[in-house]
């Protein structure tokens, strides 16, 4: 037997060889058993196609003795498989290659895989469970990796991500996604028709939410942005029908075109005056049965924003430093909230913060709250 095998790596390799001299651009492609397997050049090999009728699939990791890798381009696509276990050898997973399994349910990834290839598991509409074993090493989730996976209904990002492609996991069943925080960018559409999207933990330092990143998803009643963030960008938010709650940060400059168009439950939205460009319709709601109330500072962009676009309902509020409860007036309630926010009783939001935040000093602590005291006792006349 070990001399069998040693013959047919031999063939294997001849094989290679004469295949690239016949064609330097070809892909070398051997058929052995289930599979066809596609030389790398350097003596290992990549699942190429699989030929066979079996359902349930453990992938082999080697082919008479050869080492296999990975899974190329379109290895399985449009295949009838139900499960695959792939071995801890492998390095990569190719593009397309588990596109339109529809009876796939469920694939643990070893963490030997360091890339996975656009559009791998699109339209694996049975897919519902997805496993990263031990500790990944993935950076990306690529382009419409698992867009149109109506079953998966929950997916742990790995901590080794840092980058969430274009239509990653648009029209999916995802239900709650908590993106880590090693993660600086997210794609358009990412997220785009996840109709079953009821809670979404964005990272702390993403600093812009690209266009249709949420659009249509109809679940979302709630999001907390992050403190840098920068950017909301066209239709970002767009047909969030049910979306009632969220708070613009101080960090904010620029809203787009038709971002929050048709949140035809969004009451109110404070534009801090950080805000220095705003789009067309960026808070015109479809349905006329419901209008937002746009507020803001006196003399911000967002009143001049307001007042040339017509908008319909708004509200304006005086900047008041030191009105942390922000009813209008600076008293000994907003020392209190300082205190209760220090001692994690209660949370202060992005415009309770900046209003808290006395002394000068970029950062809100109890020595704010000292300061409106001294301010309240006449000590000071002004911070």
């Amino acid at each position: 037997m070990k001399k069998l095998k040693s013959v047919l790596a031999f063939i294997l390799s001849m094989a290679l060889i004469l295949s690239v001299c016949i064609s330097a651009s070809a892909v070398t492609t051997i058929n052995y058993g289930d599979y066809s397997y596609a030389a790398n050049g350097d003596g290992t090999y990549m699942l190429y196609k699989y030929n066979g009728s079996e359902k349930n699939l453990v992938l082999p990791d080697n082919v008479v003795g050869l080492p296999v890798k990975g899974i190329y381009d379109n290895c399985f696509k449009n295949s009838d498989i139900q499960s695959v276990t792939i071995p801890d050898t492998y390095t990569s997973i190719g593009k397309s290659a588990f596109y339109g399994c529809s009876a796939l349910t469920s694939i643990t990834i070893p963490d030997s895989i360091t890339t996975i290839g656009e559009m791998a598991f699109v339209d694996c509409t049975e897919l519902s469970a997805v496993e990263f074993a031990g500790t990944p090493k993935i950076s990306s989730i690529p382009y419409a990796a698992f867009k149109g996976d109506a079953k998966l209904v929950s997916f742990t990002i790995p901590k080794s991500v840092t980058l969430i492609s274009t239509y990653a996991f648009s029209e999916t069943g995802i239900i709650t996604m908590n993106i880590p925080d090693n993660v600086t960018s997210i794609g358009k559409y990412a997220f785009n028709a996840c109709a079953s999207l009821v809670s979404v933990s964005l990272p702390s330092k993403l600093s812009e939410i690209s266009s249709y990143t949420f659009a249509d998803c109809t679940a979302l009643e709630s999001i907390a942005l992050p403190a840098v963030l920068t950017t909301i960008d066209n239709r970002a938010f767009s047909g969030c029908i049910n979306l009632t709650d969220v708070e613009l940060p101080s960090s904010l400059t620029s809203i787009g075109k038709y971002a929050f168009y048709n949140c035809s439950s969004l009451g109110e939205l404070f534009v801090p005056d950080s805000v220095t460009s705003i789009g067309a319709e960026a808070f015109s709601p479809m349905s006329f049965s419901n209008t937002i109330t746009i507020s803001y500072y006196a003399g911000s962009y967002a009143e001049t924003y307001a007042y040339e676009n017509y908008v319909k309902s708004v509200k304006s509020y005086t900047k008041l430093l030191g009105d942390v409860n922000i009813d209008g007036k600076v008293d000994i309630d907003d020392v209190t909230y300082i205190q209760l926010y220090k001692v994690g009783l209660i949370d202060l939001g992005y415009r309770s913060l900046e209003l808290s935040e006395v002394t000068g000093d970029g950062k809100v602590s109890l020595r704010d709250a000292t300061t409106i005291q001294m301010y309240l006792a006449g000590m000071i006349n002004s911070f």
